[in-house]
């Protein structure tokens, strides 16, 4: 079975619609920022404080180890399409579902002081989507809208994994 893989950027509800989709479909879910940590005892702001780079080589580390496995739903870093290859061995393995929830409705939701690239205020968040919204469509192999109720972006998504 292919994996799930979700992308997004950061408080689009990536994590929240995995674990949704994991009771709906019995598939585990696992996370790519809780993996690093587990695997390199290390805080994310922490890898950030050594750098940007080695932080986003660990997590291109992480994309080779979970593309090995089968039938998870994956929820990925918000930066995670800054490397193409990231982005290229995901689908090799899954269909890649680029969660896209209005900037202002994070805003909204997202603790600033939680997350290391936005340590400078939630204007930083428009930058990144700014920046970052074409890799993720670039990316994808659909593009689901988050601006409803979640059971309606979960139901989206089950319907395009039966297609697949």
């Amino acid at each position: 079975m292919k994996n799930i893989v979700l992308i997004g950027i950061m408080g689009c509800g990536k994590t929240t619609v995995s674990k949704l989709l994991s009771d709906r479909l019995q598939m585990p879910v696992i996370d790519m920022d809780e993996y690093l940590i587990d695997k390199h005892h290390c805080s994310i702001n922490d890898m950030f404080a050594v750098s940007e780079d080695y932080f986003r080589d660990l997590e291109s580390e992480a994309c080779r180890d979970l593309s090995k496995l089968d039938g998870y739903i994956i929820s990925t870093g918000g930066g995670v399409v800054k490397r193409k290859k990231n982005s290229e061995i995901l689908r090799q393995t899954g269909t890649v579902i680029y969660l896209d929830r209005p900037v202002a409705n994070i805003v909204e939701d997202v603790t600033t002081a939680d997350r290391p690239l936005l340590k400078d205020g939630p204007q930083k968040l428009y930058q990144l989507f700014d920046e970052r919204h074409q890799l993720y469509l670039d990316a994808c192999d659909y593009h689901v809208h988050n601006d409803g109720t979640l059971a309606d972006v979960v139901n989206k998504i089950i319907e395009i994994t039966k297609t697949v």
